[in-house]
């Protein structure tokens, strides 16, 4: 095995472990927390819950650690996107939660309920997914011109114009799948949220590949992926709305309102937003990485080459 051959494997290892240890506690954390938040909202506390807003930073900065082990290799991102899918599955069943963090009493049916209405596992995979490719495809071309000719000559711009819209999306679409009565929420608890609520699985689906391009427009700019997040997805949600419903008395209510709509999907957008906010960082680190190893590479050519001859 040569010495490139070592560190490739070593690469891979050590991303792949580190996500196959702290992925599966970061992605059952996130959505314990976010389904705690989204059941105190909708009884009217929408920042009640500090466990589950804590939980919410700290599950995406384990994301975001996951994601700056890629560097070398993909394979972390990868390992977290498989573990996506059995936690997801998990939480769809209400297996998935960590009730002695969560300052609400969430039951099975209530976490279930939690995340079926948004389809947040099957968004959350999608931009992991994505992410995963996105970090591998920065890797394998670190160096080469993209085909896309507005990309190629005004490469920020370009990623900033593809992450703000589809950041827009995101919320507009989570929004309109959100239900917009919680009169049952008292007698039935989170569950009561679907109590005569007409799913809008195509709308969530929307949302989770508007994520997935947000992430993928990190290869062009992570800057612009960053402002869309941090700026459209996360401090609205997080801090913007919950403070000003707080402050102001319109909270969730019993009845049909579009109030309770935002502020259901609020917690949702705010444990998304993080994530991809956190996940997207592995894709500046990777390209970073891959571009230096690539100057370092013709360096090293250039220097040969005169005493070659």
């Amino acid at each position: 095995m040569t010495l490139l051959q070592h560190r490739s494997l070593s690469a891979r290892l050590r991303s792949g472990l580190f996500a196959f240890v702290f992925a599966p506690i970061a992605l059952v954390f996130l959505g314990s927390s976010m389904v705690d938040v989204q059941a105190l909202a909708a009884v009217g506390q929408p920042l009640a819950s500090v466990e589950g807003l804590i939980g919410l930073a700290l599950a995406s900065l384990l994301l975001a650690l996951i994601a700056l082990n890629c560097e070398e290799s993909s394979t972390g991102m990868a390992v977290t996107f498989a573990w996506s899918l059995i936690v997801g599955a998990a939480q769809f069943y209400g297996v998935a939660r960590i009730p002695f963090l969560m300052k609400s009493s969430v039951e099975p049916d209530d976490m279930s309920a939690g995340v079926v209405w948004s389809l947040y596992p099957v968004c959350l995979s999608l931009m992991l997914g994505a992410c995963a490719l996105t970090i591998k495809s920065v890797r394998v071309r670190a160096g080469q011109s993209t085909r896309m000719p507005l990309a190629r000559v005004h490469r920020h711009a370009f990623g900033t114009t593809v992450a703000i819209p589809a950041a827009l999306a995101v919320a507009a679409l989570m929004i309109g799948a959100a239900p917009s009565n919680t009169t049952s929420v008292a007698a039935l608890g989170l569950e009561g949220v679907l109590r005569g609520h007409s799913m809008g699985h195509g709308l969530a689906v929307g949302a989770g590949l508007a994520l997935a391009l947000i992430v993928v427009s990190a290869r062009w700019s992570i800057t612009g992926t960053q402002l869309a997040t941090w700026l459209i997805l996360v401090l609205p949600t997080y801090v913007v709305v919950p403070v000003w419903a707080s402050l102001t008395g319109n909270v969730i209510v019993p009845g049909a309102s579009i109030l309770t709509k935002v502020a259901l999907a609020c917690p949702t957008l705010a444990a998304l937003g993080m994530a991809t906010g956190c996940a997207s960082l592995g894709i500046l680190w990777a390209r970073i990485r891959a571009v230096r190893r690539l100057d370092s590479v013709e360096d090293a050519t250039y220097n040969q080459g005169p005493a070659a001859e």
